[in-house]
């Protein structure tokens, strides 16, 4: 593909996310958006004239069908993730999709074949990549500068449910909804779960197997706020084995006061290890030597976006990360994570795929 062509991007769903979202393509040079799509149609059209101008839809197919679009940013709620991103790749349209990849394990699988038939570019947006931090990091571990992995600690911590640190969530139904599972919600787990899930697997390869513990905490009288009952997970803490047998602890929750959104991930090494506290800066990493017996704390240089790398795919048609084969590796992991928290057993990967 030419790559001084413009490129025409709907989005659909514009909900908090979807902002950075058309905030990030506008910010390439000859991305347009021109298309969007929401089923609250005045939600729709706030957000077309304020990243527009371009035509508002309240039915996906319908905008799909009439715009002549090079790619699609589906930001919808969870549930939905499968039946509009599998619509666009039916239509080779290329698709970015919000993590998780979808709502269960076998709505990911179809995704995930449907991106495979259509031979489009298809990725899902998880965003911690876009550290400079965790991208140095990778390339690091590849060099064999720490060694063979030994051990992983890593966690996720938001404050919301605790405090007012991002407003009353009693009142606002962008937070409710991610408490209740009837209205789509995974809770913690999948939510915030499936970005540090990701960092861990992106660092020490794949997750070979799980034992995971949910807990949903009460909130207030009776867990319900009109229409949403509070039953999603609030915390978790997974033990993970990976394919280069290093084994780790993974947990996240949104209780943790005094901590808005704080991630952090340390790999321990043979040969050193490294860390990256995305609170104190996610071009900072922190690498420990065995053989200086020091820490050295590297700035990295700025890497792309998954936005810049899904519309460097479609210009260029090379294959970039992360995409669906990636996003359904962590629905697996998700799964088993449920499945572990239920039968209270470890769960092993290969049990499910």
């Amino acid at each position: 593909m030419n790559r001084s062509k413009e490129l025409k991007i709907g989005i659909i769903g514009t909900g908090g996310m979807a902002h950075w979202h058309a905030k990030s393509f506008l910010n390439i040079d000859n991305v347009k958006l021109v298309a969007f799509c929401d089923i609250d149609e005045e939600k729709v059209k706030k957000f077309s004239e304020k990243f527009g101008p371009g035509r508002w839809y309240t039915d996906y197919k319908k905008m799909l069908e009439k715009e002549s679009l090079d790619g699609v940013s589906v930001v919808t709620s969870d549930r939905f993730h499968e039946s509009v991103s599998v619509e666009a790749l039916n239509r080779k349209i290329p698709v970015l999709c919000e993590k998780p990849m979808s709502y269960d394990l076998a709505s990911a699988k179809r995704m995930f074949l449907a991106a495979k038939k259509a031979k489009v570019p298809a990725m899902i947006n998880f965003s911690k990549r876009d550290a400079p931090a965790l991208q140095e990091a990778k390339k690091r571990i590849l060099n064999g500068e720490i060694g063979r992995i030994i051990h992983v600690d890593a966690s996720y911590l938001q404050s919301w449910l605790a405090n007012t640190v991002w407003g009353d969530w009693k009142s606002s139904e962008g937070w409710l909804w991610r408490l209740s599972t009837k209205h789509g919600s995974l809770g913690c787990l999948g939510d915030i779960g499936c970005h540090i899930y990701d960092m861990a697997v992106f660092l020490c390869e794949d997750a070979v197997s799980v034992n995971c513990k949910l807990k949903t905490f009460p909130k207030i009288k009776g867990d319900k706020i009109g229409k949403y009952k509070l039953d999603a997970n609030d915390s978790f803490v997974s033990i993970i084995e990976f394919k280069t047998k290093a084994i780790g602890t993974v947990h996240a929750t949104r209780w943790a006061s005094g901590h808005a959104n704080r991630e952090y991930i340390a790999v321990y090494g043979d040969k050193g290890s490294l860390e990256i506290d995305y609170e104190k800066g996610g071009h900072i990493l922190n690498i420990f030597s065995n053989k200086t017996m020091k820490w050295q704390q590297i700035e990295c240089k700025k890497t792309l976006s998954n936005i810049e790398r899904f519309i460097r795919w479609i210009r260029t048609g090379r294959p970039e990360k992360p995409d669906f084969e990636d996003g359904l590796k962590i629905q697996q992991l998700l799964h088993a994570s449920f499945l572990s928290d239920k039968t209270n057993k470890e769960i092993k990967i290969s049990s499910i795929i």
